[in-house]
């Protein structure tokens, strides 16, 4: 996903898909999940949390289990959020070639081991692709 809007977009639809969630749970959970690589500022999800009920692909639902004194405001996807989840997938497939995804979790690799670390893979996949 080339641009930063649509990968914003896919996270959130990715995070409602199961249950709703609110604002500050999503943050928390984008952080955690990408072990604090990603962390998205509260104007920003707020924001793209607004866009999205505007333009009908969200909406605030009702949590049962939701504290009566808690202010939070849980969204949840419409049909159309769930259609939009649905080709921003597809999207994915067609967009990331498997050659694009070994070289994105090389970059990984290098920005979480460090590049002596890193540079030891490069010459291990040398040794056991290229030198034979």
């Amino acid at each position: 996903m080339r641009n930063s809007q649509g990968f914003l977009e896919f996270l959130l639809f990715s995070l409602m898909e199961n249950r709703p969630r609110y604002g500050y749970e999503i943050i928390k959970e984008i952080e955690d999940k990408s072990e604090g690589y990603l962390q998205p500022g509260q104007g920003t999800v707020y924001g793209a949390l607004e866009r999205l009920e505007e333009e009908g692909r969200i909406e605030e639902v009702d949590v049962d289990n939701a504290n009566e004194d808690s202010n939070r405001q849980y969204y949840g996807l419409t049909r159309a959020g769930r259609e939009e989840l649905e080709r921003l997938r597809d999207r994915c497939e067609e967009e990331i070639n498997p050659v694009d995804r070994i070289l994105g979790v090389m970059y990984i690799y290098r920005f979480l081991a460090g590049k002596e670390k890193f540079e030891i893979l490069l010459d291990e996949i040398g040794e056991e692709f290229f030198d034979q």
